[in-house]
């Protein structure tokens, strides 16, 4: 029989993992304004935020109720939706590792956005030599939202949030839940 941690830890890891992914979703999947100003930038400081809620949370569940070892088979990327977005293979574990120790987090959700951060320069660097590359109509397409990370132990990683989000709900969240439930904790019951 396997050992659970707390209950009240669990369920409080659950409920904010829960908050954080319904919160990224949201973001994954509506687009941003078209003006593309204060707003929009609030909606991605507000997003890397809800990523390290949920990086912590999911850490915490993960640990307290089966282990990491048993989610080190779960992966995302190289399966990306987008066309235009090539995304190698990443770990769930390694991503949550890397988002608690994050040092950098970039969302990209334009081209313009995703090339600054594939190649690590800054708006006026970019422009400077690929400038003529947009303006035409380029620069506005948008696409689910993909994470650029830098962690403190220099590992980096990106990885489409949400895809993320689909494969943990799937391969993590489910599983746990199941597990739970197996040991009388009933974290869909709201009631308890």
């Amino acid at each position: 029989m396997i050992e659970i941690g707390s209950h009240s830890v669990i369920r409080h890891a659950y409920q904010n993992v829960l908050n954080a992914c319904a919160r990224l979703a949201s973001f994954a999947m509506g687009g941003p304004l078209t003006t593309d100003d204060p707003i929009t930038q609030q909606q991605e400081i507000l997003a890397a935020d809800d990523l390290v809620a949920f990086a912590i949370h999911a850490r915490r569940l993960i640990e307290n109720t089966a282990s990491k070892k048993r989610f080190r088979q779960v992966t995302i990327g190289s399966g990306s939706k987008q066309n235009e977005v090539s995304i190698p293979a990443t770990g769930i574990v390694d991503i949550i590792d890397t988002l608690v120790h994050h040092r950098e987090i970039k969302v990209a959700r334009h081209l313009i956005a995703l090339e600054l951060a594939r190649r690590n320069v800054s708006m006026d660097e970019f422009f400077e030599v690929h400038g003529h590359l947009f303006g035409k109509g380029n620069d506005n397409k948008y696409f689910s939202p993909i994470v650029f990370v830098n962690s403190d132990k220099n590992k980096n990683i990106s990885f489409d949030i949400e895809e993320l989000i689909e494969v943990f709900e799937a391969r993590v969240l489910r599983p746990i839940i199941k597990l739970c439930d197996e040991h009388k904790l009933y974290l869909e019951n709201d009631d308890l």
